[in-house]
């Protein structure tokens, strides 16, 4: 069965209405958290998930081990085999860019060696969600080409999703808030700017 990611790719180039305006040549991805690691794997990324069992006795704390024992998992290792066809990567894909991605820790230079295709990665520089150096640290110094990177100041975590609502920020009052001094609006418009410049430069026919 082929990643979500790439059945979206077969709709867009095939059966969506518009899809004769797609250039089949130039598609890259874009990934924010869990799409981050999903744009590294159809790039080619191979994660360890073995890794995450440490890591978690490590640093307990983290938000992805105190959700993995709120939800009774205490051993991924165990409770986690993915088929080897989950990490199977989409060769129309082109470039990618990953913002904040997760599950950094679980990628080492053997795991990314075959992601040879230009890449855009984006940190928050107050992440709480997912603490530097575990994630993109990790990534970034294990890719075989290096990457265009950047760090926002001030960011945290949600910073790359849109500005909340009313009722959403009653909602989900997490991953609306941000930092004092932080304009969530105004870093959306640089990011979009940055990712049509960054695919532009690297989808040139």
């Amino acid at each position: 069965m082929a990643p979500g990611l790439s059945r979206l790719i077969d709709f867009m180039l095939g059966d969506w209405r518009g899809h004769t305006d797609i250039d089949p040549q130039r598609v890259g991805a874009f990934g924010f958290s869990n799409g981050g690691f999903t744009v590294l794997v159809e790039a080619g990324g191979i994660p360890d998930l073995d890794r995450i069992d440490p890591y978690c006795a490590a640093n307990p704390q983290h938000d992805l081990c105190t959700a993995l024992a709120k939800a009774g998992v205490h051993s991924v290792a165990k409770a986690v085999q993915p088929p080897p066809e989950a990490w199977r990567p989409d060769p129309r894909i082109r470039a990618i860019a990953a913002a904040a991605p997760a599950f950094g820790f679980a990628f080492d230079r053997a795991g990314l060696a075959s992601v040879q295709i230009p890449v855009l990665m984006w940190r928050a520089a107050d992440d709480q969600h997912q603490p530097n150096p575990w994630y993109e640290e990790k990534i970034r110094s294990a890719l075989p080409r290096p990457p265009e990177y950047h760090v926002e100041p001030l960011a945290g975590h949600y910073a790359f999703l849109p500005p909340c609502g009313t009722k959403l920020r009653a909602a989900a009052p997490r991953i609306c808030l941000d930092a004092p001094g932080f304009d969530r609006a105004a870093f959306r418009q640089r990011l979009n700017a940055a990712l049509v410049d960054f695919f532009r430069a690297s989808l040139r026919s």
